[in-house]
């Protein structure tokens, strides 16, 4: 008899592969939508939300990564009893993630300037959250110091004037070499946490695993 679609799929793809892939899709897809959403929302949507709109669709996002990592080791630790599966899960899991930021390097203009009309159409509001590596776009306003606060005097040496490169703002090629690499280290930083999670997930289904089926034994 020929085997039937499950074993033929099953043969195909190991279980690491199939778990991987499918909470590597949906990390992905929630990385996007997160990062997305001040695009998607008006100046005036996003002050009636609050500036820490922003910031809780980040957490939003990485509470839902780290879930996938696990949910993809913890599958596949319950699958295969030996060997280092879970993490290649949560290998897959955090590439995919991290393809989801090169996805975002064309939207990061509209960002920035979806940051400087919340800052304009939100003078008020308090400081203004911006994410990313370097400085953040003009006209981004990070807010006034509260009433009563009293700014220190610096020093006669702190109004020194320094040096114009030291002011100049990295452009062109600089910037784009910057941004790359703070998104590299935040690719190996996610796919550092995704394989620990799916190792550690792994090993919680693998005992799991083993308690099942020495309660079938008896």
């Amino acid at each position: 008899m020929s085997a039937g679609p499950p074993h033929r799929v099953s043969a195909l793809a190991p279980p690491w592969l199939r778990y991987g892939l499918i909470a590597g899709i949906i990390a992905f897809g929630c990385t996007l939508a997160a990062n997305l959403a001040v695009t998607w929302m008006s100046p005036a949507e996003l002050c009636r939300a609050g500036p820490l709109i922003i910031p809780l669709l980040s957490l939003g996002a990485l509470f839902i990564f780290v879930v996938m990592s696990a949910a993809a080791g913890f599958a596949t630790g319950r699958t295969v009893s030996s060997g280092p599966d879970p993490a290649l899960a949560g290998l897959l899991v955090g590439v995919l993630g991290g393809c989801a930021l090169f996805v975002l390097l064309p939207f990061v203009p509209s960002a920035a300037r979806r940051f400087q009309e919340l800052a304009s159409a939100c003078p008020g509001s308090g400081p203004t959250f911006f994410f990313g590596f370097g400085s953040p776009p003009p006209g981004v306003d990070f807010g006034s110091p509260p009433p009563g606060f009293v700014i220190p005097t610096p020093p006669p040496e702190a109004f020194a004037t320094p040096p114009p490169e030291a002011l100049a703002r990295p452009s062109g090629t600089a910037a784009m070499l910057l941004e790359l690499l703070g998104m590299m280290v935040t690719i190996v930083i996610g796919i550092a946490l995704a394989v620990g999670v799916a190792t550690v997930a792994g090993l919680v289904g693998r005992a799991t695993r083993s308690e099942a089926q020495a309660g079938e034994m008896r």
